[in-house]
């Protein structure tokens, strides 16, 4: 795992001349996601100078050379983002006249480091400012999961924006980022370790059921989820609760930042939101949200396209969306079944993050009672659903 003292200290000294610090102090203290980040080493850092201080949160790569090539984007894509994607978003966003409180804000960029295995981007401290992630393992409120749903709607038309107004460039970035997944051996091995764990932990009048639908479910069809049947969007590609940080507003309503772009990747934007649903709800909570979540996420895209000048029905109609999340709903399945064990893992028995870290280790060795609990309900919706048969 990287220490401290690889922190590249010269990308700091820059900020604070960049800030207009003089004779000013670096604090830097080590910090932890408890289990919810798996690709970086995380630092609290002040810069301050008499009573003058700007806090700071800084992600320093931590995956060695087993684990970039089995995903050898995710530090650049991060990179992009925060220092183009993000200002185009903005750009978009400026010359629509969209008012402040319809826009996508992310964390402050304070600076970034691209060289390898030093990887880093310095980011504003969230925390300070009142906000705070959400905890894995609680089921989302209602609240909380409507604030999220806007925010990806916002994301996702300024996705429809970039395509609509730089055609070319988004064509471009979108080949970049597209989705791959390479079955060699050591891939399928963790494909079937994650399945065969599933299988064992739900009901056993359930398991033949899950066993026949992961039977047919090849490499191909795999893929086929990422695909779009439309348009496509840069989604965010990890949309769940870990990777938001939220705040309660004195309104009561729910305030949310989108954080850790380093999966971003061209696809469906059905596959965002089944991610986010499957990964951060309970069965009690779809029985009585699942459908009024689907229809406030439509509502949030019209609304966002329209303000973007974009027209719905050329772009994206509602009839599209809920032809391709009838289609795409089976990855809410498959999903649940790769991301629960390390989104329910207990701390203790997650991934370690360090440079010999490769993707079999997101099978878990130890499971939680959680991780049961919530996969059989999944089970339990797909089969209500006639998914599962």
């Amino acid at each position: 795992m990287a220490q401290v003292e690889h922190l590249p200290k010269s990308l700091l000294h820059k900020i604070a001349k960049e800030q207009n610090f003089k004779n000013y102090d670096i604090e830097i203290k080590p910090t932890s996601s408890e289990g919810a980040n798996y690709t970086s080493t995380l630092y609290n850092i002040t810069i301050s100078e008499g009573d003058r201080a700007i806090h700071m949160f800084a992600k320093l790569a931590a995956i060695g050379d087993k684990m970039r090539s089995q995903s050898p984007k995710f530090y650049e894509t991060e990179y992009f983002a925060y220092t183009k994607l993000l200002k185009i978003y903005e750009k978009l966003e400026t010359d629509h006249n969209v008012p402040k409180e319809h826009r996508l804000v992310f964390s402050k960029l304070y600076g970034c480091h691209s060289e390898k295995y030093e990887e880093t981007i310095v980011l504003e401290d969230l925390i300070k400012s009142g906000y705070q992630a959400y905890n894995r393992f609680e089921c989302m409120d209602w609240e909380y999961g409507k604030a999220a749903t806007r925010e990806l709607a916002k994301m996702h038309a300024l996705s429809f924006a970039y395509g609509k107004y730089y055609e070319e460039e988004f064509q471009e970035v979108l080949d970049t980022l597209k989705f791959v997944w390479d079955a060699n051996n050591q891939l399928k091995g963790y494909f079937d370790d994650v399945i065969s764990k599933a299988v064992k932990n739900i009901r056993e009048c359930s398991r033949d059921k899950l066993q026949r639908f992961f039977s047919d479910l090849q490499q191909e069809k795999f893929m086929e989820y990422y695909t779009w049947k439309f348009k496509p969007v840069l989604g965010h590609g990890d949309y769940r609760p870990s990777n938001l940080m939220h705040k309660i507003r004195e309104d009561g309503s729910v305030d949310i930042k989108i954080v850790d772009l380093q999966t971003l990747q061209g696809g469906s934007p059905v596959v965002d939101l089944l991610y986010f649903i499957f990964t951060g709800s309970d069965s009690a909570f779809r029985e009585q949200y699942y459908e009024r979540l689907i229809d406030h996420y439509y509502t949030e895209l019209e609304a966002a396209m329209k303000r973007l000048k974009l027209d719905p029905k050329e772009i994206y109609s509602k009839e599209d969306f809920h032809s391709e999340l009838k289609e795409k709903l089976p990855f809410g399945l498959t999903i649940a079944v790769f991301a629960l064990p390390v989104v329910t893992v207990d701390k203790e028995n997650a991934p370690q993050v360090n440079e010999n870290m490769e993707l079999s280790a997101f099978s878990v060795a130890k499971t939680s009672a959680l991780y049961t609990e919530r996969l059989n309900g999944v089970v339990d919706d797909y089969i209500k659903w006639g998914v599962l048969t």
